[in-house]
């Protein structure tokens, strides 16, 4: 009897533990939703926006697009006058645009926000080359190479090595373009470079060798191909000389050197 109505009273408690359960699940149903609190959109800091526009100047220095870029680049300044990638940039765009003296005043702001900076120093290095300072170049080109963070140092060197073949020092030129064909194996730059050199100093064989990873690449420049066809007219190879030739005036019909293949001379 007891027993019985234990078992029943168990069962009484159950009905009412699910009738309960239902209510609170009706009830939750039926309560309206609680307001969750407004997310606020991540708020994107002035450097992060100047850092953004002067990507974005930078691409369009690289495609040509110098009026785009400094645009780009002033929004850059406001938003962050302390960004000394954005000065280097504008360093870049005024040397194309032939404005040395703004060119150089960018450039050494950037230097003193950020003087150790090794892509800053081996473009100021180039910029000094290229306005007729090869000496002073020099130590920016080293400086830039010794950086383990510069990424790429065979770039530094290729034009340390241009700069040293421009004063006339050919030993320390051909030094610092053969380092960088072993810091950049078969680089089109550096052996064309090395090319040049050689062919400059009478050495034809070694000239025509350092050609071969030149014309590898798919589109090699015109100067290559005028560079080639001179080697092959001093080697006496005609055949050689005639390819050249005509590969130059079907891909660079309008270009100097193909206008100038009817001249026949060769520096």
């Amino acid at each position: 009897m007891h027993r019985i109505f234990a078992l029943l009273l168990a069962g009484a408690m159950a009905l009412l533990v699910v009738a309960c359960a239902s209510k609170d699940q009706q009830s939750a149903a039926n309560a309206p939703p609680i307001e969750q609190p407004p997310v606020k959109p991540q708020e994107v800091s002035p450097q992060d926006r100047a850092r953004l526009h002067q990507e974005i100047a930078a691409g369009y220095y690289e495609r040509g697009q110098f009026d785009i870029s400094l645009k780009e680049l002033a929004e850059a300044e406001k938003l962050d006058p302390t960004n000394f990638k954005v000065y280097g940039t504008y360093g870049l765009v005024y040397t194309m645009m032939g404005e040395t003296q703004k060119a150089e005043q960018n450039f050494r702001r950037a230097l003193s926000l950020a003087p150790n900076d090794p892509d800053l120093r081996a473009n100021w290095g180039a910029f000094l080359c290229a306005t007729g300072r090869a000496r002073e170049a020099i130590p920016e080109f080293d400086a830039a190479i010794r950086d383990p963070l510069y990424k790429k140092p065979e770039v530094a060197m290729i034009n340390a090595g241009k700069c040293l073949a421009a004063l006339g020092d050919m030993q320390r030129a051909e030094d610092y373009l053969r380092q960088a064909m072993i810091a950049s194996p078969n680089n089109p730059a550096a052996a064309y470079n090395l090319a040049l050199l050689n062919y400059r100093q009478g050495d034809l064989e070694l000239a025509r060798t350092y050609m071969r990873p030149v014309m590898q690449q798919n589109n090699p420049t015109p100067e290559a191909l005028y560079l080639g066809m001179c080697i092959e007219k001093k080697k006496g190879d005609r055949q050689a000389e005639l390819s050249y030739a005509s590969q130059l005036r079907n891909r660079y019909p309008e270009s100097a050197e193909a206008k100038a293949i009817m001249s026949g001379v060769c520096e």
